[in-house]
C-alpha cells in the first residue's frame, strides 16, 4: 500500500531525491510539512521500536537487563515498547531517518557478531554449530561493518561518536547490573 502511495505521488527522480524518505515526502501533496513531519517521526518510531522491543524483552527475561515498574500497571512487554518508544523518540530528536538507520545497522551487526561468537564459544557443541559456518558468519558481519563505519567516517562522523557514547552506555550499563 506504501509504494502505491509513493508511486502514484511521486515520479522516478522525485523518488530517488527523497531516498530517506519517499512515503513522507508522498504525504506532502495531502497533508503539507506537517505530514511530512508526521510520516516520518513514525516511520523512525516504527523501525526501531520493533527490533529493540523484542531484543530488550528477551535480554530482560534473561534477567540481563534490570527492569523497573516505575509505577506501570501490565507486563514486561507493555513497559519495554514504553522504553523503546521513549528511545526511539530520544533518536528522532537528534538524528534524521538516515543517521536512525546506520545506527541500528551497526548495533544490529555487533549483536549479530557477538551472538555467532557466543554460540561458537559456550553451545558450540551442545547446539551441533558448525564452527566454518560461524566463522565465515563472523568474518562476513566483520566485512560488512568495517565497510559501513568506514563510509559513516567519511560522511558523517556524528554517526560514529553517537556508536561509541552508545556503546559505552550499554557496557557501563551492563557492568553496574551484573
Amino acid at each position: 500500500m506504501d509504494s502505491y502511495a509513493v508511486a502514484g505521488n511521486l515520479n522516478i527522480g522525485e523518488i530517488i531525491a527523497e531516498r530517506d524518505y519517499p512515503l513522507a515526502e508522498a504525504s506532502r501533496p495531502a497533508y503539507g510539512e506537517q505530514g511530512v513531519r508526521i510520516t516520518v517521526a513514525f516511520a523512525i518510531v516504527a523501525n526501531v521500536s520493533g527490533v529493540i522491543t523484542s531484543v530488550l524483552i528477551m535480554l530482560t527475561e534473561m534477567k540481563l537487563v534490570p527492569h523497573n515498574h516505575f509505577g506501570m500497571s501490565g507486563n514486561i512487554q507493555k513497559h519495554t515498547l514504553v522504553y523503546t518508544i521513549v528511545l526511539a523518540i530520544i533518536l528522532a530528536a537528534f538524528f534524521d531517518l538516515g543517521r536512525t538507520a546506520s545506527i541500528g545497522a551497526i548495533f544490529y551487526l555487533l549483536i549479530n557478531i557477538a551472538i555467532h561468537w557466543g554460540i561458537f564459544r559456550h553451545v558450540k557443541k551442545e547446539f551441533n554449530a558448525n564452527a566454518v559456518i560461524l566463522g565465515a558468519a563472523i568474518c562476513i558481519d566483520l566485512i560488512v561493518l568495517g565497510a559501513f563505519i568506514w563510509l559513516r567516517i567519511q560522511s558523517d562522523i556524528l554517526i560514529i561518536f553517537a556508536l561509541i557514547f552508545g556503546r559505552l552506555l550499554i557496557f557501563g550499563g551492563e557492568y553496574w547490573f551484573l
